[in-house]
């Protein structure tokens, strides 16, 4: 029997709008934090680092702008930018809180940094969910064989076993970790559209 649903939450839960939180952020600081065509490795690997905890988020602005004088206040920006520029699911959020009504348990499981999830749980987005596990937390990404061992190893602590969690992703490879771990599991291709994820809970979570 389903206990939980662990959800993944960029393009599940949200996306967000890089294009205007990086003119919002510009704006305000004078500089871009588009890094998509970037071809400094360094500037990479401090981002990417920053996702599983093992950079200072800090450095990646510095890194953008050496001459920057308040770099606090730029790390504050950019919060505020990734708080406001998104996109909600709105319609999944109403599907979960209706089976939290029924005593299904909500988790988070998210590939993010601190910065990222700060905003995210400043802004509301995390409630209703009884904890996030995230990788900036638990060291290494989702796509590393060992973040769903630390996930099931956390959910003993809950009193929870890997097939009484539904475990919902956009990425297909983490669907495919989580699987082969014991996890039932829905993959989630579609957002914000949810007929076809919402037909597959109503079979997962349909009376006996």
């Amino acid at each position: 029997m389903i206990k939980a649903i662990i959800l993944d939450f960029g393009s599940v839960i949200y996306k967000t709008k890089w294009g205007k939180m990086n003119e919002y952020f510009s704006e305000k600081n004078g500089f871009s934090i588009l890094i998509g065509n970037s071809e400094d490795p360094e500037l990479i690997r401090i981002y990417s680092e920053s996702d599983v905890g093992k950079e200072d988020f800090k450095k990646f602005f510095l890194r953008l702008k050496p001459d920057l004088q308040d770099v606090e206040s730029a790390v504050k920006d950019y919060k505020k930018g990734y708080s406001k520029f998104k996109v909600l699911n709105q319609e999944l959020l109403d599907i979960i809180k209706e089976l939290k009504e029924k005593g299904i348990r909500l988790f988070g499981f998210s590939d993010i940094k601190k910065e990222h999830y700060d905003a995210n749980q400043e802004s509301g987005i995390y409630d209703g969910f009884e904890y996030i596990f995230a990788s900036f937390k638990f060291g290494c990404l989702k796509s590393d064989p060992k973040a769903f061992e630390l996930l099931t190893e956390r959910l003993k602590e809950y009193e929870l076993n890997p097939e009484e969690c539904l475990f919902i992703d956009d990425h297909l490879e983490n669907i495919e970790r989580a699987r082969e771990k014991g996890y039932k599991v829905i993959y989630y291709e579609n957002f914000p559209e949810v007929d076809k994820l919402k037909q597959e809970l109503d079979e997962i979570f349909k009376p006996n």
